[in-house]
């Protein structure tokens, strides 16, 4: 394909390389088979995957949703992704199906999206990368996902997605007792709760960063019960990061471990802290000021 490319430069000397790739690309967007070096897609037409029913909660028909079948190390949605003067636009797919060593099953998205698959975004596996811009999550366009809570970056938002069905750690609770402008979980050992579990209809990247106290002990001793703050965006420069094993901060009690000379009044306004901070080692197992404080 790269020998293609070059010898259609040499023939046509005036049209650029990097020009002839995007010609070559966005035909090839347009076709029903992508393909890579790694390998290629095609439509299943047959519709083996019955990619219809990763939609049953979106309450969409099988028309929403298009099977294809990949070999080696290519995706639709690797394949299709672009952008059009910055806003990215693709596929969002989710592997369906089990893969036989030669071929894997995708079910992806009808329509182009204003999301594209990021291979280069730092997501641990099995997790995926997508880049969005605007209020819909992946997963709000394809319920087969999982996505982790969207990072803000200038106009873009990052998410991590897998296909792979994960069981939360912790759940939302309105049983938990907490303060109206405090949010209540109930975890399982030591499981701390994430946005992302508020699922798709919540769970947005203005609200990516939860601050939980020491965790109370639940009825059940395999549970903890918090009461956590959702703040905005950690503001820039800020360097105080919760920590809910900040030694003698009591259950209900904020605890926090900074790196640098703000304090966690500084970064998150309702936080008192009337203790002076101590050295000691963040949850991570840095060095770090750590603070005990109140929600006020």
């Amino acid at each position: 394909m790269l020998r293609s490319v070059n010898r259609l430069a040499e023939i046509v000397p005036r049209i650029s390389r990097r020009r002839l790739w995007y010609l070559f690309l966005f035909a090839l967007a347009c076709t029903n088979t992508t393909s890579d070096s790694n390998g290629y897609c095609k439509v299943d037409k047959d519709r083996t995957l019955h990619c219809g029913s990763a939609s049953e909660e979106a309450a969409t028909d099988t028309s929403d949703f298009v099977s294809y079948s990949c070999t080696g190390g290519a995706r639709p949605d690797l394949e299709q992704a672009s952008y059009n003067q910055g806003v990215p636009q693709g596929l969002i797919c989710a592997k369906r199906g089990e893969s036989d060593g030669k071929k894997q099953g995708y079910c992806c998205t009808a329509e182009v999206t204003e999301c594209a698959y990021d291979p280069a975004a730092s997501c641990d596996e099995p997790r995926y990368g997508f880049q969005c811009r605007g209020a819909n999550r992946p997963e709000m366009l394809n319920p087969a996902l999982t996505c982790s809570n969207g990072v803000k970056q200038d106009e873009l938002i990052n998410y991590c997605c897998t296909d792979t069905p994960q069981t939360p750690g912790c759940q939302q609770s309105d049983a938990v007792q907490c303060s109206p402008r405090l949010m209540g979980w109930t975890c399982r050992g030591d499981s701390l709760p994430k946005g992302e579990e508020l699922g798709a209809n919540k769970s947005r990247a203005d609200f990516y960063y939860l601050l939980c106290p020491t965790p109370t002990p639940a009825e059940n001793p395999e549970y903890n019960n918090y009461c956590c703050y959702m703040p905005a965006l950690l503001p820039p420069g800020g360097s105080c990061v919760q920590n809910t094993e900040v030694p003698g901060c009591a259950p209900g009690r904020f605890g926090f471990s900074c790196y640098g000379p703000e304090t966690p009044e500084k970064d998150y306004l309702p936080m008192r802290c009337p203790e002076p901070g101590f050295a000691g080692r963040s949850a991570e197992g840095y060095p770090a000021t750590l603070y005990c404080c109140d929600f006020q």
